[in-house]
Order: structure tokens, then sequence, then C-alpha cells
């Protein structure tokens, strides 16, 4: 990373006009064409037809859900560093250090900083993973109940079409 002195208004206009060149030789700002394709990371494939039905890959969302275990275990991890944080820093020698320490001094508190922004986060992703196991579940109790009804069809023809 360079770095500049500036000492007023006109080294800013002038590092700006710097720079804006330096990022766009051709004045023009990049185009969607330069922008990468997302990675694919996370994405879980959903089969949707036109029949209004979704299907859900059972070892997929069981892949899913463990990597996204993984994800709670770092961010746990992740929170308990932050419970070390809680304390204040000690202030420096310049002259600012009491402004510092007045916006700097909740970066790892639970009433704002650092773990209340993870514990949200633990959070969210607690109720997603809950959504995933639902969907899952709800899949196997539906092929649970098409295949009783399945056995049920079948017995039922194979006694002439009586019930059993």
């Amino acid at each position: 990373m360079n770095t500049h002195r500036v000492s007023d208004w006109a080294d800013v206009r002038a590092l700006d006009k710097k720079q804006g060149r330096q990022e766009h030789p051709d004045g023009r700002p990049p185009t969607a064409g330069s922008v990468h394709d997302p990675s694919g990371a996370g994405t879980a494939e959903i089969v949707a037809e036109d029949t209004g039905v979704i299907e859900l890959d059972p070892a997929e969302i069981a892949a899913a859900d463990a990597e996204l275990q993984k994800r709670h275990d770092e961010l746990t991890g992740y929170l308990e560093q932050a419970k070390q944080l809680t304390h204040p820093l000690k202030d420096g020698t310049s002259p600012v250090a009491a402004h510092l320490r007045k916006a700097f001094g909740v970066r790892g508190s639970a009433d704002g900083g650092v773990q209340t922004i993870l514990q949200q986060y633990l959070d969210e992703l607690s109720a997603l993973r809950s959504a995933i196991r639902a969907a899952s579940a709800g899949q196997v109790r539906q092929e649970a109940d098409a295949r009783d009804s399945l056995t049920a069809l079948r017995d039922r023809a194979e006694n002439g079409g009586t019930p059993a």
C-alpha cells in the first residue's frame, strides 16, 4: 500500500486526481463484464421445475448443515477471544488518546462491541441451521408417508382391490 503525505486540500485533490487516473486509465469505471462471477461457495443445488415443487438432496442438506456447524464453531471461538477485549485499553501519550478511549472503549463489550455482533451472527446461524433441519425432517416425513401410501396401494392391489 502506498503512503502519501498531504498537508492541505490542494494535495488531497491532486492525489485524488492522480489515483483516479491510475484506477481508470481510460476515464471510465469498470463495466459489469469485469466483475467476477459468483464462486458458488456455500450454495446447495436446488432443482426447481414448472411443477411448483422444490427437490432437496438429503446428502447436500446434511453437508450444508455440517459446514454451517464448522462456521458455528469458528464463530464461537472468536466470541471466546472477544471476551478478552472487554478490558479497556491503556491510554497512549497522543493528544487524541482520550478521544480514542471513548471511541473504542466498547470494542469488545457485550453492549454493542464485537461480542454483540458475534452473538448476533451465531443467533442467525442457529436459525438457519434450524430451518435446514426442519426442511430435511419434512422431506424425510413426506418420503415416509409416500412410501407407506405406495405400500398400502400395492397391498390393496394384491388383495383384489379390497382394503386389507
